[in-house]
């Protein structure tokens, strides 16, 4: 999703990052790995909520998860990571780009 190539991808992804929620789990997961359930109880949001933001931010490409096989359940469990981005949003980038 970074790297719009129109103003209505620009916009979906400003209102994307615009939600202090999903704000507050990137601030979790910038340096450290972080099952679904640490995240959840960090930021104060329910452990489903935090799985479709989770899954939400994997499609952007602003998310890595990786799975982990335990040895006691749940034997199969995911951690995440934020992936390093960079948005600058400036006149030039909205001048260039299109509508479509």
């Amino acid at each position: 999703m970074l790297g719009p190539s129109s103003l209505p991808e620009l916009a979906k992804l400003l209102v994307f990052l615009g939600n202090e929620q999903r704000l507050n789990i990137l601030k979790s997961i910038a340096h450290d790995e972080k099952f679904a359930r640490e995240i959840s109880e960090e930021v104060g949001i329910s452990r489903p909520l935090v799985n479709i933001y989770l899954k939400q931010f994997e499609k952007a490409g602003l998310v890595t998860g990786t799975n982990c096989v335990a040895k006691e359940p749940p034997y199969l469990k995911r951690y995440y990571k934020a992936v390093p981005f960079e948005l600058a949003v400036t006149l030039d980038l909205i001048r260039e780009l299109g509508e479509d």
